[in-house]
């Protein structure tokens, strides 16, 4: 009698692959929400801008490592770590930044119409990479999310340079 499971002892292959993906999405979600205290104290220890600075660069670095190891599980992990944190820097350290930007009575509304926003933002996102991935290759994937999150990270160097020339003209 063939079919699933057949002859089988229940440790195969696909189960291991699939022991190993699961593993390695849990980290990667813990990275996104385990340490968001963490990135909290950082935020306010450190500074909004410059934890954005400080996830950038963890973003940076994961589509780096997940980019040129996509042959090693390791490799891809280690990315996927690397990304929840980064992922957790500048959510908690940007939702900050909104929160403060926002009189008291706007801000539920207003961090609400963000998280809906960011969530689409995902969803498109998503279907992008579908695209880029077969036309670029998980590589080619890897760096152009590395060329959006430098762009942005330039951005963030750009307008924490320009504030501490205002504050030192004042």
């Amino acid at each position: 009698m063939e079919g699933p499971g057949a002859g089988h002892t229940g440790h195969t292959a696909s189960g291991e692959v699939l022991v190993i993906i699961g593993f390695t999405i849990s980290l990667h979600i813990a990275g996104m929400f385990a340490l968001s205290p963490v990135m909290g104290w950082l935020t306010d220890k450190a500074g909004r801008a410059q934890t954005i600075m400080i996830g950038f660069t963890l973003l940076i670095t994961a589509v780096a490592v997940a980019g040129f190891g996509g042959s090693s599980t390791g490799a891809v992990a280690v990315g996927l770590v690397l990304l929840g944190l980064g992922w957790s820097a500048v959510t908690v350290s940007g939702s900050t930044l909104l929160a403060e930007s926002v009189g008291q009575e706007s801000r539920v509304v207003v961090q609400g119409v963000s998280d809906m926003l960011m969530g689409a933002a995902g969803a498109v996102g998503g279907a992008v990479s579908g695209l880029v991935l077969s036309w670029a290759g998980y590589l080619g994937l890897n760096l152009l999310g590395g060329v959006v999150g430098a762009t942005v990270l330039a951005g963030a160097f750009r307008t924490v340079r320009a504030r501490r020339r205002q504050s030192a003209a004042a």
